[in-house]
């Protein structure tokens, strides 16, 4: 009741909601004009940073002590910097904390600015990152209108440049969204595989033709597709551990391995070709300038391998994870469609105004109730109890059964064994030298005891080590540093003689 409540309630929290899909016979005719909405959804994803590059000038006009804190530094490259660094932070962990993106950018800023302060640093941080989020607009999605010519009117588009969600140890990162990787990639609005192949086609072309400069970057936009790919799988993983009954294995995850497997074969030995050309490029050239760039070239190719190894190692785990997801919860609910309540219903919950919250209070409030009032202890349910008949218990079966009698566990050692053992070690602790474990054990090697009379040789040192069990009263015994051997492992002892001890 509560989920279908919220989706009922979802109507109301959107105050622009996006247009709906016309069907075909209500669809306007066809105006002539050239239908441009791909192309104008990606030039838009780029205006919150032209938007933050047209008013930087204006921070600080206030008369505060910003004023002038964004002459000489590029906004834009500073949110592309942001975004990239999410991205490395994706093939280690799910992106980047708070913490590490605002350092980042405001060691950039320094560098780019060297008269900033720290405090004015992280100011310019702290802008540069609220504009990705759109903090502004209390961190709701962008909203803008575009012209659709198939439809011949205007509608809205949203989009996300970065998200701030917590992992899988509820740790909040910030993490692009695939609007902040069309924004790193130049708006290339390509699927991850197809765009790695056609950058690596023209890859080969450009070291063929001698322009490494140009290889370089198509290489770094390569190697970024691979993070995508692989951070799409992560994140599907990541919503079965949130919410195991919204992914499905047959439908939404095992096809989408199968991808990827397919992709990684097809990359492999694409990767060692590349690598082989570049190597011998750089066997035969003679300029520094042409070496530098071939040097830089082959170890993009060969952090972009070994982030393919990591996507398999991604693919071989994956089962694993989602059956681990799945033991977390005591029965997994069937995927019904409808959207996640944590991710989305809650958080538009909380941008409703006052006033709507309010008049549906009510009917929030009765959602958050069971379904079924709960059972309650009276009266009749007490002289049901009281009046209710136990059935009495059958005779017991006399039958025992065979009693097998107790045999205690033979001795792991002979006697015979450990006596000889002892002998050795007292004829060793009555010439005045002291001795460790390690040296005892290589000694008794040498002199031809097998592998169980070692053994026991190391059962009845460490027993020695107790004074009040010990069998050679004229050592004493202590701890220094560890051995490993053969037979066994562990805190190597020194055996001194009483009275030579420092």
């Amino acid at each position: 009741m509560c989920v279908y409540f919220f989706i009922a309630l979802e109507t109301k929290m959107l105050s622009h909601p996006a247009e709906p899909e016309l069907p075909q016979d209500l669809a306007p005719p066809d105006s002539g004009l050239l239908d441009l909405s791909r192309q104008l959804r990606n030039l838009l994803l780029l205006r919150p940073l032209f938007q933050l590059e047209l008013n930087k000038f204006r921070i600080g006009d206030e008369g505060t002590q910003d004023a002038g804190l964004f002459h000489g530094v590029d906004t834009a490259y500073l949110a592309l910097s942001a975004l990239d660094l999410m991205m490395e932070s994706t093939t280690i962990s799910m992106g980047a904390t708070y913490e590490e993106v605002l350092d980042h950018l405001a060691s950039v800023a320094s560098a780019m600015k060297p008269a900033l302060t720290d405090a004015q640093s992280h100011r310019a941080a702290e802008t540069v990152l609220a504009a990705l989020d759109n903090k502004a607009n209390s961190y709701r999605e962008f909203t803008f209108e575009l012209f659709d010519a198939a439809r011949g009117a205007m509608r809205n588009v949203r989009f996300r440049l970065v998200r701030y969600e917590p992992d899988l140890e509820d740790v909040y990162r910030y993490r692009p969204t695939p609007e902040g990787y069309l924004v790193y990639l130049g708006m290339l609005d390509l699927s991850p595989e197809d765009s790695q192949e056609l950058m690596e086609k023209m890859l080969d072309l450009l070291v063929q033709r001698g322009r490494f400069d140009a290889a370089l970057d198509i290489a770094k936009r390569a190697r970024t597709l691979s993070i995508e790919y692989r951070q799409r799988i992560r994140d599907r993983l990541h919503q079965a551990h949130r919410a195991p009954g919204s992914v499905n294995w047959s439908k939404d995850l095992g096809p989408y391995l199968s991808d990827a497997r397919d992709h990684v074969g097809k990359r492999q030995n694409e990767d060692q070709r590349m690598e082989e050309a570049v190597k011998e490029a750089l066997q035969e050239a003679d300029e520094p300038q042409t070496r530098t760039s071939l040097a830089g070239l082959l170890k993009v190719l060969q952090s972009a391998s070994t982030l393919r190894g990591q996507l398999v190692s991604d693919i071989a785990s994956a089962g694993d994870n989602f059956l681990a997801s799945q033991r977390s919860v005591f029965r997994a609910r069937r995927p019904t469609g409808l959207p996640d309540l944590e991710s989305r219903l809650l958080p538009q919950l909380l941008d409703m105004p006052v006033e709507n919250l309010a008049a549906s209070s009510e009917d929030l409030l009765s959602a958050l109730y069971p379904t079924t009032w709960p059972k309650l202890y009276d009266l009749n349910t007490v002289f049901a109890l009281l009046l209710e008949q136990r059935a009495e218990d059958g005779p017991q079966d006399k039958d025992d059964g065979v009693l097998a009698p107790y045999e205690p566990p033979l001795p792991e050692f002979p006697e015979t064994v450990i006596r000889t053992v002892t002998g050795w070690l007292k004829s060793k602790f009555t010439g005045g030298k002291s001795y460790r474990v390690d040296e005892l054990l290589d000694q008794a090697e040498d002199e031809g005891m097998d592998r169980t009379m070692r053994r026991c040789l190391v059962l009845i040192l460490f027993r020695s080590f107790s004074q009040s069990e010990t069998e050679f009263p004229q050592v004493v015994s202590e701890a220094t540093g560890r051995f490993f051997s053969d037979v066994a492992a562990g805190t190597n002892l020194t055996f001194t003689p009483k009275g030579a001890q420092s």
